[in-house]
């Protein structure tokens, strides 16, 4: 299913409290699926109504093709307005999904009530960018060839599921990181938000970068001085798999405006 700006599709998604008073829209990182929030959600208020897409190309929205941060960021605006409670919602983001996040925070700011992302990074132009799509291609691969307890081992206690290879294809990295569209500074966004730079990689080499996270921060503080970044020491890029109820506290303690749980450092 090709993407046509007359008619854009429906993402796939899950909810969970359809009758909570706030949504709260959880947007996955590459080249997995709403499932890598199942760890999480469990440990958000019932009061929040949680919206669980896909992205395009990912878990059961694969067929919707192909994949772009613009693209995912009017259809998760489209599952807003329809789903939402009064059509508006906090948004959280990880890695991928922070690009998705900021960018849907930047061009309908109507929609979001606030933003809470984590491994959001910029990538360079540089002339290893063409062989990047076959380096995440390959690294999935030989992640999934590894016993799950080896890999809880080197990551802090991380529950990191197999990579679904039927949805991470070459096509798929390609679109995710290409030459042609790779990560640009967004426009500043009104949205109080909260951005976090893990202070630990992932297994596949991914690590966040708290310059990146200082960057986005100023651009953030344009138009809402509450926006602000911090790093944690102990977290992991992928902290949501390796300490989801610490992450739920996070995510609730932005929402709610109280003081941040300990640990977390400011940039």
């Amino acid at each position: 299913m090709s993407l046509n700006e007359d008619a854009l599709p429906d993402l796939c998604f899950a909810t969970f409290n359809p009758t909570g008073k706030t949504s709260v829209v959880l947007v996955h990182g590459a080249l997995v699926s709403g499932l890598y929030w199942d760890l999480v959600w469990p440990h958000l208020p019932s009061s929040y109504h949680l919206l669980v897409p896909d992205l395009p190309g990912h878990g059961q929205s694969r067929a919707i093709t192909p994949f772009s941060v613009d693209s995912s960021a009017r259809l998760i605006a489209n599952l807003i307005r329809a789903h939402a409670v009064n059509g508006v919602a906090h948004i959280i983001g990880h890695s991928l999904g922070a690009q998705v996040a900021i960018r849907l925070a930047a061009k309908e700011p109507s929609l979001v009530s606030s933003v809470f992302i984590s491994g959001f990074e910029v990538f360079p132009r540089t002339a290893l960018t063409p062989y990047i799509p076959y380096a995440a291609w390959t690294m999935s691969r030989l992640e999934n060839c590894l016993p799950r307890s080896w890999v809880r081992w080197a990551m802090d206690g991380a529950e990191l599921p197999r990579i679904d290879t039927e949805t991470c294809t070459l096509d798929l990295c390609r679109q995710i990181v290409s030459p042609e569209s790779l990560t640009q500074w967004p426009a500043p966004w009104p949205a109080r938000t909260l951005i976090v730079a893990a202070g630990k990689g992932g297994f596949i080499p991914t690590h966040d970068h708290p310059h990146d996270a200082v960057r986005l921060m100023q651009i953030g503080r344009e138009l809402n001085p509450e926006t602000i970044a911090y790093t944690h020491p102990q977290m992991r890029h992928p902290w949501n798999r390796q300490a989801p109820q610490f992450f739920a506290q996070t995510a609730e303690a932005w929402i709610e405006g109280w003081e941040m749980p300990e640990g977390f450092v400011k940039l």
